[in-house]
């Protein structure tokens, strides 16, 4: 279950990437969700080895759907790299 969520989370990330710049504020909604719903996966099966890469990942896409200025693009980006790694 927490690949399946995980691979749900990097698809949501991937979309609202590939609508930079002007990315649907909706999509961060559903992003968060999924990554909070991989995170309570790897919670319930014991895989707490990456919680801190799944948690820095929802902070930076918070900041993407909250952004004091321009939105954190190359943030994001890394993001996209550090979840990519924990999923595969």
């Amino acid at each position: 279950m927490a690949s399946d969520t995980g691979k749900a989370a990097l698809a949501a990330l991937d979309t609202i990437l590939a609508q930079e710049p002007e990315p649907d504020q909706d999509l961060f909604s559903k992003t968060i969700r999924c990554l909070s719903v991989f995170r309570n996966a790897l919670i319930e099966t014991g895989q707490r080895t990456h919680l801190a890469h799944v948690n820095a990942v929802i902070s930076v896409v918070m900041a993407g759907h909250f952004p004091l200025g321009k939105l954190p693009w190359e943030e994001l980006h890394k993001a996209r790299g550090w979840l990519a790694e924990v999923v595969e």
